[in-house]
């Protein structure tokens, strides 16, 4: 179960990708509704926001403290700087901030992802996205296309697309929860070499922590700062200070993308999630 936090999350056609992980994944302290702006509805899309809000209503009867907060789904800075503020207020308030991307339309995912992003420290905001049991887009639409083909009985097929109507008033455009991706943001600062050096030393630790067979929890981390340095100094050919290990190391952490950890009056250094992907990426670029 992941740590308690504030889940921020678009509105759409869903229900299942909405409400299943608040319960089966998260713990939840407060859950924003991210909305279209009444006063802002553009009128190609009324029908639309009309079934959204059948599906807003049904979210709102599940008992989690629900805020609703309106946006302007068609314009990206609306979005972008509603979501940051209330990012940003939830990180300065100490909470962990999750954002569920599954229903968001693609303008507002740019938008979230990017607000997240700015506002990521030490690991305080995640981003992530419900991969369904079933979608019924393409369903719904291979049964629609049977209409124009030419002995097809139309009983059978408005009977096919009944029940499908009612599958989607039940789940939304998908059902169930077969997996939950979980996407860190990266940091938008510059690293030094040093600082690289130190992410491919700790991925290599990593990969042969992997490999093993039998796997003792300390042959995943570099086990105190003493053993980074001399790694450091082992790649690096050049003695590193101490004091800029430690300075290094702080700014990893502020990144999010090492962790560290007391032990026996060690500090002892690993990865994040963040910190493995971007050392692969960042890594083989260099």
């Amino acid at each position: 179960m992941a740590e308690a936090g504030i889940h921020i999350i678009p509105a759409g056609l869903e229900y299942d990708r909405i409400i299943k992980p608040l319960f089966k994944d998260f713990t939840v302290k407060k859950a924003y509704l991210l909305v279209q702006d009444p006063k802002k509805e553009k009128e190609e899309y009324k029908k639309q926001t009309k079934v959204v809000n059948t599906f807003i209503e049904k979210i709102k009867k599940v008992p989690i403290d629900w805020e609703e907060v309106h946006v302007n789904l068609y314009d990206f800075n609306d979005i972008f700087k509603t979501s940051y503020d209330l990012i940003h207020r939830e990180v300065q308030a100490n909470n962990k901030v999750y954002v569920n991307l599954s229903s968001a339309p693609k303008i507002m995912q740019v938008a979230l992802t990017l607000a997240s992003f700015l506002n990521n420290s030490k690991g305080s905001v995640e981003l992530y996205y419900v991969e369904p049991e079933k979608y019924y887009e393409g369903a719904l639409i291979s049964a629609t296309q049977k209409l124009l083909k030419s002995g097809v009985s139309e009983a059978d097929v408005i009977r096919e697309i009944k029940e499908l109507a009612a599958e989607i008033h039940e789940h939304g455009l998908a059902a169930g929860e077969a997996r939950i991706h979980r996407f860190p943001p990266f940091p938008l600062a510059k690293l030094t070499d040093t600082e690289l050096e130190m992410l491919k030393i700790l991925r290599e630790k990593e990969l042969v922590f992997q490999k093993k067979k039998v796997q003792a929890d300390e042959d995943r981390y570099v086990n105190s700062i003493k053993e980074m340095k001399e790694l450091l100094d082992r790649d690096l050919k050049t003695e590193v200070p101490r004091s800029n290990v430690k300075y290094y190391l702080d700014n990893l952490v502020e990144l999010n993308l090492i962790e560290t950890e007391r032990y026996k009056k060690e500090l002892r250094i690993k990865l994040t999630i963040a910190g493995s992907l971007f050392a692969d990426t960042r890594i083989n670029a260099r």
